[in-house]
């Protein structure tokens, strides 16, 4: 495992951040809102690393944002708002957020999660190289031989 410096931490993450590739800056990574492409367009990274439940890590990362955000929302509105707080918008409102950020945040997620991960394990050569020309999916994949 390898540190990057912090110009390329802010870099993976802000490339991460304005929906780029966190590897170098291209695109186009989004097929839509809710499905990213296999490979970035621009240097064929795959963007879930080839790897099976990679995208456990974005989910966590999405629901721990989500969370946070919601409960950091609800705590200013409690103080500011005190002693008249409305708690119908508490107890409607709450979980109506809880239900629709995820699919706002899912994108970002799973872009900041792969810039997490390239942070602390930074493409090699040859493994550039299977992200451009494999067939198989998987990094994980054998073919049979007959």
């Amino acid at each position: 495992m390898e540190l990057p410096s912090l110009m390329q931490t802010l870099r993976l993450f802000g490339r991460a951040a304005i929906l780029r590739c966190p590897n170098c800056g291209g695109g186009p990574v989004l097929k839509h809102w809710l499905k990213l492409r296999v490979r970035c367009g621009s240097c064929g990274l795959r963007l879930e690393r080839g790897e099976h439940d990679y995208f456990v890590g974005s989910l966590m990362l999405n629901y721990v944002i989500t969370g946070t955000l919601v409960l950091v929302t609800m705590a200013v509105l409690l103080v500011a708002m005190w002693p008249e707080v409305p708690w119908d918008l508490f107890q409607y409102g709450g979980p109506v957020a809880m239900l629709v950020l995820p699919f706002a945040f899912f994108p970002f997620t799973k872009l900041i999660w792969l810039a997490f991960d390239l942070m602390l394990r930074p493409m090699n050569d040859e493994e550039m190289e299977w992200h451009r020309t494999a067939d198989s999916e998987w990094s994980t994949e054998r073919t049979l031989s007959q």
